[in-house]
């Protein structure tokens, strides 16, 4: 079950990222407003950021050694 979880996040995460370079493409070829590129871009960035940390595992980077080990 977790694992089904984390690949949604990390599915959703990267369209999030995809969805901060598809509206700029677009506007640059004229397909859409600049006021439709900013929503757009400002919804896919806040879904980015609050999907990305859920997925992404961070304790195995603190898992090492730490300033306070002594060997």
């Amino acid at each position: 079950m977790r694992r089904t979880v984390r690949r949604m996040l990390q599915t959703l995460s990267w369209m999030a990222l995809a969805g901060t370079l598809v509206p700029a493409i677009l506007y640059v070829t004229g397909a859409v407003t600049l006021a439709s590129v900013k929503t757009w871009m400002l919804a896919a960035t806040v879904v980015w950021f609050v999907t990305t940390p859920l997925w992404m595992d961070r304790h195995e980077a603190r898992s090492g050694p730490t300033a306070n080990d002594h060997n």
